[in-house]
């Protein structure tokens, strides 16, 4: 029996992608990371997309091509907002974990760092 080979969706690799990131970071890259990718799929990438719509106006395939552009967009803002929520639980999650336990427990950060 051979394995079967199950390929991930393209946005679902993205949203993993950005969890690993997203957990690798102090709170505050994790906060600007979650910025700038909603930014970039939220507004810069559908902008993108909305103006290669208009380019194409006049093109017997444009309905088509319209209807499946704003399905990609659709994504792209979904991708947005996941990716900026994944930044933001990142953000609070290494603020309380970084920030606070060493400010609590100073004695036993230093022996943590002191075995790592």
């Amino acid at each position: 029996m051979g394995r079967h080979y199950r390929r991930r969706s393209h946005a679902s690799q993205i949203i993993s992608d950005s969890a690993f990131i997203g957990s690798r970071l102090p709170w505050w890259g994790a906060l600007l990371f979650g910025l700038v990718t909603f930014v970039l799929f939220y507004f810069i990438v559908p902008s993108w997309l909305e103006a290669k719509i208009a380019s194409g106006e006049g093109s017997v395939i444009y309905p088509a091509i319209e209807a499946l552009f704003k399905r990609i967009m659709h994504l792209f803002e979904w991708l947005g907002i996941v990716c900026g929520l994944i930044g933001l639980f990142f953000c609070v999650r290494n603020f309380l974990v970084i920030v606070v336990v060493k400010q609590k427990w100073p004695r036993l950060c230093s022996q943590l760092v002191c075995l790592a």
